[in-house]
Parts: structure tokens; sequence; C-alpha cells
């Protein structure tokens, strides 16, 4: 199959808050790439919501984001017609529209 994407991706995990109508959600942000990055959570939002991102990177820092939610996927349960459904991460897809210095600086370090 082939890969879809546009832009290198790194795989690192860091606790993350997103925030919507002021109510604070958390989850693990992983797959990173310049304009987007993948949340882990339980609270997926619909595609198209614009969210308020704080990404708790190492050493205390912190990385401010706006995003747009472009996908969502759910973690499937059970076994459909005796075979195990196959595992799927649940959580976001998120098209980053605005980024701080602190996560430019995350990604120039991890794709150099």
């Amino acid at each position: 199959m082939k890969n879809k994407r546009k832009q290198k991706r790194f795989i690192k995990r860091y606790k993350t808050e997103f925030v919507l109508n002021n109510i604070t959600f958390r989850g693990i942000s992983r797959d990173f790439s310049l304009n987007g990055l993948f949340i882990r959570t339980k609270d997926s939002l619909v595609p198209g919501t614009i969210l308020d991102i704080i990404v708790h990177l190492s050493d205390g820092l912190t990385s401010k984001l706006k995003g747009k939610v472009r996908r969502t996927s759910k973690n499937p349960v059970g076994k459909v017609m005796g075979s195990p459904v196959k595992t799927v991460k649940s959580g976001m897809g998120i098209e980053i529209i605005e980024k701080d210095t602190n996560y430019l600086h995350l990604i120039r370090y991890f794709l150099s």
C-alpha cells in the first residue's frame, strides 16, 4: 500500500490537552509532522472542529497549537464473524493551523 502522507513524520509520545468550549480533554500525542499530529483519546471530536492544543514536551516545556480535526477513529471491540477485529487506535488526526516556536524546534530536532 502506498503511503499517502506528504510530510515526514516521527513517533514520539507526549501528554496532551485539547480544549473546546472551555472544556479540557486529555490524550497522548504521537505521529508528529510539520503540519499535523495524532492524538490518542477516547474523546474524539467531529471532523472540522477547531481546538486549542497543549503538548507537554520534555524538560517542562509546552507547545501551544491550534488545530483542526481532519479524521477520527474508534477502537472496535469484539469479533466480526468469528475473526478478531483489527486493532485501530482511538483518536483524532489533527491538521495544525497555528504552531509556536517550541513546536517548530521539536520538528526540526526530530526530522533533521
